[in-house]
């Protein structure tokens, strides 16, 4: 049978107590969305745009994901359960919908990657500027049709003064 996302998580569900009691220690979101991402990992394979998926090794790339009731942003720190409150670099840059935050390891640096489902921003219709006509040559890098030259970078020349 090919293994799906209901199929994993009751799977999960029925071992865990028993092989990896440390899974009740941890935040209930973490092992939910790997099962989710291990679905959709399975789903692609089945259908041909990937391949099968592997393990990951501990240790390397290490990651979990948080949904948006498990975590709390204010200002420039974030809380995560089972850790508290956590100094960020800078503060949320954007204003919207909090989706979910994926806190990763690289290179013994933990980072937060926060998902926030924003408004599109309201596109103004450009003004005109006119047109004008582009001559590329060999001694200016562009002649406009307005008579303007624009000069390219010489590089040569000035490290043959140098």
């Amino acid at each position: 049978t090919k293994p799906s996302q209901v199929a994993l998580r009751r799977h999960l569900n029925a071992v865990k107590r028993e092989q990896f009691p440390w899974m009740l220690e941890v935040t209930k979101t973490a092992p939910q969305m790997a099962i989710i991402q291990l679905g959709e990992a399975f789903r692609n394979f089945f259908a041909g745009r990937a391949r099968y998926p592997r393990f990951r090794k501990k240790g390397v790339h290490d990651r979990f994901t948080l949904t948006n009731d498990q975590f709390r942003v204010e200002g420039s720190r974030i809380r995560i359960p089972n850790l508290g409150w956590v100094r960020m670099r800078e503060s949320l840059r954007f204003t919207g919908k909090i989706m979910s935050a994926t806190v990763s390891r690289v290179a013994d640096r933990w980072f937060v990657s926060i998902t926030v489902d924003t408004e599109d921003p309201p596109r103004r219709p450009a003004e005109n500027q006119g047109s004008v006509g582009v001559d590329l040559g060999v001694l200016a890098l562009a002649t406009l049709s307005t008579g303007d030259t624009i000069t390219g970078p010489k590089a040569h020349t000035a490290l043959l003064k140098r």
